[in-house]
Order: structure tokens, then sequence, then C-alpha cells
């Protein structure tokens, strides 16, 4: 005969004794209810076979004998109870000893199980009455009493909440059919509190659990049971939530993290939430008619119901970055309906809500269930949404603690729903800006910059999320260029599509940086910088008409902001010249007293700013800044004289041809820094000791360097801080 397994003798030694009590209390339960029904069942018999032409003598023996016949049958399904109770036994006692708690979990799930099995067959047998009046009348009497004794159970459960009076009743007079043990599973590790007290929680959440899953048939039934009207039980025992009851809750809350006081939170939350529903009010057992109750109640449960779980789960922060740590906790299968319920919950009200302060207050408190969200995936994607929702339509408060939340959704739930959070994070923003003025534009850089932060967390699925989003923009880019409709030309040349160039410009210019490359590797993005250039300078392409100069410019932006931070080469000067010998910039301007166009927020230029000189002073305004940091880009590199070559020809052939006196200063001044930053290269480059052919010391020539001390560099920074200046006198003056 083999040995024990060591989790076998232990089980033997510790549990075994209090697990055989268990069975025969449940047992002894069992019995007890199935009496009962077969009472009840012989009394609802009299009264339905009762005739005035029969005899009390004959009434008397068919009842003898119905009395005897359900006496067998008590006997055969105490027999059958015991066989599955023995079997559930043996079961956990072979293959799930490790834990000793487990076990007992085990016996409740089996119970449970029969409890599904009866109800189904509860179901099948009210569908097919005709057939059952065919069978035999054992079979009959077999199926009523395990649906009696089943359905009892769950009306005891439910019954301290729907009816507190009829259950006070039978604790004094019949307090052997209330008290049993339904919980020693949570109460074998609660120090502080009674067995009973134990008992009652784990009760009130199964009933919670069951009053929103159970079908209607069940509740049918279950009323039926103890003869009682759903309406009027709901009626009178709805309670008015006041202050003090809340007061009281939060008290032993504090004191003891007491889960029965965290229940009936749970409750007054769950119809506080329900609370613009007329129709459901009378299925919660609360109900809220003040709004200062209101507030205090949202406010206590967000920011004590959290910290509950968290004590007895025992969640630390470590285990907040693990959802599935929590979902093993030994407490967790007694806790997980609690968490649910009020999970939805909170969900459910930020649906509803659309005052910020109270979004605001609600979505910074609910990141520590964030966590609790992971454990169960479809509210994990419910929440997202929502979450979503309010951080492409709110304010720019409620917008970062919705990102916050979602950040940390990222990081903590499993691999797969980053994909998703990247997916609708993206959606959003492309979604929010579709117009863009000078109202929009901060809140559309603030998702902009959020965007570029979640991008960040997981480059192997940013990869493959970025990669295809850029084919899209490159699809419709091909479209618009071989089939040249109005449709397919205003599928690019609109403000979605140059913002995402612009994400996908500064997601490549943070994660693929020079310095962050040296430091941490290469990262996965840096191959995404190529098609992305493809696809700006094919819309440079595109249309290079005067009008849609504001968007070319838009575009150049992107681009130079990859060369400043990547390093990378890209020959953006001939599309520069281009705009300087432009037809636009040449010809001679009439005068207008127009209102300067702001390239930040247009597009296309309107249609009476063409030919004027106010737009052709902003052109060549923005031109000049455009080159001098495409320029500045290069300012530190050994080739630095030779690269501005064309710059300075052409520039000095469009001062020859113009007779423009302000236009002409603003590029004379210009290449006068192209020259000094040239010799300030070349004197540098005097003392070099190795050829072009090293491109390792090529590379790194100045490197150590700062670029805002030379020439080219301090005078592109000069401009940047008034053109900054210049900003934030333009917004104070529009507000």
């Amino acid at each position: 005969m083999a040995k024990n397994k060591k989790a076998t003798k232990k089980f033997e030694k510790k549990k075994l004794k209090q697990t055989i009590e268990k069975r025969r209390k449940v047992q002894k339960f069992k019995k007890s209810v199935e009496r009962r029904q077969i009472k009840k069942r012989l009394s609802r018999n009299e009264a339905k076979n009762e005739k005035e032409d029969i005899n009390l003598s004959k009434n008397m023996k068919t009842d003898q004998k119905l009395v005897d016949s359900e006496d067998d049958l008590i006997s055969e399904e105490i027999i059958k109870l015991k066989g599955m109770n023995d079997l559930t036994l043996s079961d956990s006692n072979e293959e799930s000893l490790e834990e000793d708690d487990d076990v007992v979990e085990n016996f409740w799930i089996s119970d449970d199980e029969e409890k599904t099995e009866g109800s189904d067959v509860i179901n099948k047998e009210d569908d097919d009455d005709d057939q059952y009046n065919k069978q035999s009348k054992s079979h009959k009497q077999k199926s009523s009493v395990r649906k009696d004794a089943l359905e009892l159970k769950k009306q005891i459960e439910e019954l301290e909440y729907k009816d507190p009076e009829f259950y006070n009743y039978l604790m004094k007079n019949d307090q052997e059919l209330i008290e049993f043990d339904v919980s020693d599973s949570e109460s074998t590790s609660e120090k502080g509190d009674s067995d009973s007290d134990d008992d009652d929680i784990v009760i009130e959440e199964k009933s919670s659990s069951e009053n929103e899953n159970v079908n209607e048939k069940e509740e049918k039934a279950a009323l039926n049971e103890f003869e009682l009207d759903d309406d009027n039980i709901s009626n009178e025992n709805i309670q008015d939530l006041t202050s003090e009851m809340i007061d009281k809750w939060v008290s032993t809350i504090i004191e003891s993290k007491s889960l029965r006081s965290t229940h009936k939170l749970v409750l007054a939350f769950r119809a506080a939430a329900h609370i613009n529903q007329d129709e459901a009010v009378e299925s919660f057992a609360y109900k809220i008619s003040s709004p200062s109750v209101f507030n205090n109640l949202v406010v206590v449960c967000l920011k004590h119901v959290p910290d509950v779980f968290d004590h007895h789960l025992n969640v630390k922060d470590f285990d907040a970055k693990n959802p599935k740590s929590i979902c093993t906790r030994r407490k967790w299968k007694s806790l997980q309906t609690l968490v649910k319920s009020f999970l939805n919950s909170v969900l459910y009200i930020l649906k509803q809500l659309t005052e910020n302060d109270t979004l605001y207050f609600i979505i910074k408190e609910a990141e520590k269930l964030v966590p609790y969200y992971s454990c169960f995936p479809k509210l994990t994607g419910q929440y997202l949404k929502v979450l979503l929702q309010h951080w492409g339509a709110a304010e720019d408060k409620v917008r970062v603690v919705a990102f916050i939340n979602i950040r940390k959704l990222v990081l903590v739930a499993p691999a797969p729903f980053v994909d998703l959070c990247l997916k609708g994070i993206y959606t959003t923003f492309v979604r929010c800006c579709k117009e863009t003025s000078a109202f929009t534009l901060p809140s559309i850089n603030l998702m902009r910059n959020c965007t570029i932060e979640i991008y960040g967390l997981n480059f192997k699925s940013s990869y493959q999320s970025a990669f295809g989003y850029i084919r899209q923009l490159a699809i419709h880019l091909r479209n618009s260029m071989n089939m040249k409709s109005e449709e397919t030309f205003s599928a690019v040349y609109n403000w979605q599509y140059i913002h995402c160039i612009e994400l996908w410009s500064e997601v490549l210019a943070t994660y693929c940086d020079e310095q962050r490359v040296a430091t941490t590797g290469q990262s996965p993005l840096q191959e995404l910088i190529y098609p992305l250039v493809q696809v700006c300078i094919g819309v440079l392409r595109l249309n290079a008409s005067a009008q849609y100069f504001p968007l070319q410019f838009h575009c150049m932006r992107a681009l130079i902001r990859l060369i400043q931070k990547t390093g990378t080469f890209i020959p953006l000067a001939p599309y520069l010249f281009e705009i300087l010998h432009s037809a636009e910039v040449c010809r001679n301007a009439k005068p207008s007293t127009l209102k300067p166009l702001d390239f930040t927020i247009h597009l296309k230029a309107p249609k009476n700013y063409l030919r004027t000189s106010v737009y052709q002073e902003g052109i060549c305004e923005e031109l000049t800044e455009i080159l001098l940091e495409y320029y500045a880009s290069f300012c530190l590199s050994i080739a630095f004289p030779e690269l501005i070559i064309p710059a300075v020809f052409q520039i000095k052939r469009f001062i020859k041809n113009s007779k423009k006196f302000k236009i002409n200063k603003q590029f004379q001044h210009l290449v006068q820094k192209f020259e000094e930053n040239g010799k300030f290269i070349e004197q540098h480059r005097q003392n070099v000791d190795f050829g072009p052919g090293d491109t390792e010391k090529v590379k790194s020539f100045l490197r150590d360097v700062n670029m805002d001390t030379t020439p080219l560099g301090a005078y592109a920074k000069k401009l940047r801080n008034l053109k900054e200046q210049r900003r934030k006198l333009m917004e104070s003056v529009s507000y």
C-alpha cells in the first residue's frame, strides 16, 4: 500500500475533524429542511384534494400513505447526499490537499453545483407539466423535495434583507433553521470577528450576487415558497439612507475593516449609482432623497471601500502590478462578488455623470481600483471605454486623471490588453482633433503628449500599432496620388491627417533620440522613421499651390523635429527653396489691412489672403524660421560649411531680385548667421587628425559642445524665446 502524501497527513492532522463536523452540520440541516418541506407539501395536498363528498377517514389514510412514501424518499435523499459529500471529501483529499483552505472551498463549490443542477431540473419541470402528469407519483415527490430544499435555503439567505420582521420571528421561534454554518472558509481567516458575524457576511455577499444574476423563474419560485408578494416586500423594506447610518458604517470600517458594514455601503452605493432610474428604485435596499447624503456616500465609498478590499486580500503596492496575485488570494472567492458589484457601480456612475468636478474626484479615487478591474476582463474593457470617453471630451483636469488610470491599466492588465489601449487612445485622439482652432489646440496638444507617453510603455506592441497606422496614412496618400479626386485629396489634406503625422514624428523623436539610444540601446521604433519620412515628403509633393503653404510648413516642422532628435539626415532644403522662389513670394503683392494669418491653426489660406502683402510677409517669416531651425540642426556637424552653400546661394539670389526691404533684411541676417557658424566649424575643423572615412570620429566631432554656444544655435534660441513671448501675449489679449 502506497504511503500517504505529506499534504494528506497534514490535512488529516489539522483539518479532517473540522471538515467532518461541517459535513454533519450540513447533513443535519438538509434533513431538517426536507422534513419541513414534507409537512408543507402535505398541507398543500390536503387543501387541493379536499372534497366534500370524500369521507374524513379516507383522507387520513391517503395522507398516511403519503407520509410513509415521503419518509422513504427522505432516507434515499440522505443516503445520496452522504455519498456526494463523501465523494467530494475523498476527491479533495487526493487532489487538492496542498492548501488546506482549498478543501473547504471545494466543498462549497460542490454544493453550488448541486444547486445549479437542481434549478435546471426545476426549470425543465415547469416547462413540461403535461409530461409530469403521466409520470409516477414517487418521481414527482422526489423532484419536489429537492426543489423545496434548494429554494428554501436560497430564501433563508435573502430573507434578512427582504423581510427583517419575519427573519427575526424565525430567529426567536426556529433558531435551528436560521443558524447554520455557511462560511467556515471565511471565519477561519478572521481573527477579530466571531463565527456568526462572518456567516452573516458571506450570506449577504451571496444574496447580492443572486439578486443580480438569478433568472426570473428562480425569483418567482423563491417568493412563492414563503407566499410573499414581491411588490409589498420591496415597498416595505426600502430604507431611507441617512448620514447617521453612513457614519456608523464608516466608524466600524475604520476600526475593524468590517466586511458587514462594507457590504451595506456597497449596496447603498449601488442604489446611489442608479438613482436616476425611477423604475429600478424598488429593486434596491436603500433609497437616497438628499443630495448631501448622496455626496457623502460617494466620498465615503471611494475612500474606504478599496482600503477594506486591500486589507482583507492583503494587497500591497507590488501586488497592484500583478492582478493574478490578487485572484489567487485565499479570500478572493468570498469577496469576488462584492468587489465586482462595487466596480459595476463605479462604472455605471461614471457613465451617467457629466459634472467635471465630480468626475475628477471619482476618477482620481478610482485609480486604487484599477488592479481589481484587471481581474475582470469584461469590466476592464468597459472601464477603458468610459475613461477614453472622458479623456476625449472633458476638461483638462479630468483628462489628466483619466489618462493616469489608462496608463495604470496598460501597466497592470495582461499583455493583449495593451493593444486595445493603444488602439483606443489613438482613435480617440484622431476623432477629437478633427477641428482645430486657437481654443482646441491646447487640449489637442495635451492629448498628443498623453498618447506619446502611452506608446513608450511597451515597445513591442507600440511598434505593431504604429506600423499599422503609418501604413494607413501611406495608403490614403497613395490613393490620393493615383485617383486624383476631391474625395481622396480631402482624405490627406485635413487636420486629422496632419495631426497624425505630427504625433508619429514626436513619438519617434522621443523614443529614438540619440541620447536615449546611447544609454538604452536602439529602439524597435527606429525602423519606422523611413516610412514616416516618405509619407511626409509625399504630402509635400501632392499639391504645391500657395494656398496650402501652411500645411507644408506643418509637415516640414515634423521632419525637422525628427532631424534634431534622431540625427537622421532628411534632404528638406529643396522643398524650402521651392517656396522661396514661388510666385506668391516673388511677385509684387497688393497691400491689405487683413489681420496676420496664424499658421499654427490653418492648413489652407483663405482666398482673400492670396497675393496680399500680409500673406506674403507671413510666408517669408515662417520660411525664415524653418530655414533657421533646419540648418541649426546641423550647426555642430563637421560638414556644415559645405551644407550651407546651396542655401546661401539661393537666398542671395532671391535678395538680389527682390525689392522688398523688410523681407530682404530678414534673409540677409539669416545668411550672416550661416556664414558665421561656417567659420566657427572651419576653425575647429583645422585641428582634426582624421579623414572623412573615419565615421566614428566624424560623428563625435564637437559632441561635447552645446548647440546654443554656436552662432547659429544662439540665434535660433533667441528667436524661439521671442516667438514664445509673442504667443503668450496674443493669448492674453484674446482671452
